[in-house]
């Protein structure tokens, strides 16, 4: 008690908000997951899999959305383990209607807390079905049932918005999947500084009312729309860049402010810069296949100067 009571007073010194705190200390953690993923390719089945597949609802959809595209430019470089395999990233509730289990599946369910029914539902799909199943959640979980592997990220965050366990789980799933060469990657990324908040509320300003960026950059785009939600109680609509001129740029109001998620050759690039005008842009480093992960997280401190531009508490409820 006296202990929790003196870590408590710590952090209110320290930090304004849990969520603060905890970016302040994800990228020290990715060095830790990185091992274990190393550690558990012991694990996996001999052979290589037709069809690798990334699941998940909500945060956890968009981290699996986003763990896709390394693993599809591994793919394209002839990467050895995932020789001649599909890689399929869809919403959990989508499994039996648009995505059919196979016996030859890898499947991969991203659940922090190893209990969204959507998820274990899916997982236990592709385990009736003969596939090797695999959870990825926080540390501390307890492997759910019809799960062949137990993929642990990051301690359970201490509230929402989810933030370590989001850059955790793409961390845990492309170490082991891709081997030393994102391991490497993730070591070299967790020794950057992070961004300057102070900075950064200067550029966030009440932040957007419409986010927009395509391939990583959409699922990017997604991601901060919910953070401002859960952070800053900011609605925010989010946009594939081609998907906003197809239709929703209708809807545009006078007031309405954007904020770009650039991609290398965006074949839209122009049309945002001379069109949309945003107030942000956040540059997607395409030289890497891990290089997004410096725009994801320079976005969740973004969503964290939004909310203390606002005045709101950051810190959502407990789970």
């Amino acid at each position: 008690m006296l202990e929790a009571k003196r870590n408590s007073q710590t952090h209110q010194t320290k930090f304004e908000s849990i969520v603060e705190e905890t970016l302040h200390g994800q990228k020290a953690i990715w060095p830790e997951i990185a091992v274990r993923a190393i550690e558990a390719t012991r694990q996996l089945p001999r052979g290589r899999p037709r069809r690798i597949v990334l699941l998940g609802v909500g945060s956890s959809y968009f981290a699996a959305k986003l763990t896709s595209f390394p693993l599809i430019r591994a793919l394209a470089s002839s990467e050895p383990t995932l020789a001649a395999a599909e890689i399929v990233a869809c919403n959990a509730m989508a499994v039996g209607h648009e995505v059919f289990p196979q016996p030859s599946d890898w499947v991969f369910a991203f659940t922090h807390r190893g209990g969204t029914p959507a998820t274990l539902q899916a997982l236990e799909a592709f385990h009736l079905a003969g596939a090797f199943t695999v959870a990825v959640t926080g540390a501390g979980v307890q492997k759910p049932p019809r799960t062949d592997l137990l993929l642990t990220t990051s301690p359970l965050e201490r509230c929402e918005p989810h933030t370590v366990s989001v850059t955790g789980a793409v961390c845990a799933v492309t170490t082991l999947l891709l081997g030393d060469r994102a391991r490497e990657e993730w070591f070299a990324l967790s020794r950057e500084a992070d961004p300057v908040l102070g900075d950064l509320r200067r550029r966030a300003g009440k932040g957007p009312t419409i986010v927009v960026g395509e391939w990583e950059g959409e699922w990017l785009a997604r991601e901060t729309a919910l953070k401002l939600m859960e952070m800053a109680r900011l609605t925010a609509r989010a946009f594939g860049t081609e998907e906003y001129f197809h239709g929703p740029k209708l809807a545009r109001a006078a007031g309405d402010r954007f904020w770009y998620l650039g991609t290398p050759r965006d074949p839209r690039a122009v049309d945002v810069r001379d069109k949309l005008k945003p107030e942000v842009s956040v540059q997607v480093d395409g030289k890497t296949p891990l290089g997004f992960i410096r725009a994801l997280v320079e976005l969740q401190w973004l969503g964290l100067a939004v909310a203390q531009n606002l005045g709101v508490q950051p810190d959502g409820r407990e789970d």
